[in-house]
């Protein structure tokens, strides 16, 4: 994935938290910077936000694209096996999704 793409991913990943944020009281609400990790180890999201996350990643994705592109399929199984998911990393795994 080349640099800017990268960093398109992770503002819309951004915006993604951002929304979610909105519902969540101040002490709950999930950092933004690129170093977050989301899933894992350490992560910010428990099932239920990993859930919803991944719903509303996959709306912004087809709005921004025109095409419905599935997350939450057996593949996030790849993504889930990996110690921890930041911000950051989670972008790579976007790529190859919108490759196929």
């Amino acid at each position: 994935m080349n640099p800017s793409e990268n960093l398109r991913m992770e503002q819309l990943i951004r915006n993604v938290l951002d929304g979610m944020n909105a519902f969540l009281p101040a002490a709950e609400r999930i950092p933004t910077d690129p170093s977050t990790i989301l899933m894992g180890d350490g992560g910010h999201l428990d099932s239920l936000g990993i859930a919803n996350f991944i719903v509303s990643l996959e709306e912004a994705l087809e709005q921004g694209s025109g095409r419905s592109i599935p997350l939450s399929d057996q593949d996030l199984s790849d993504i889930f096996g990996a110690n921890s998911v930041t911000i950051r990393s989670f972008p790579e795994y976007l790529s190859h999704r919108l490759q196929r």
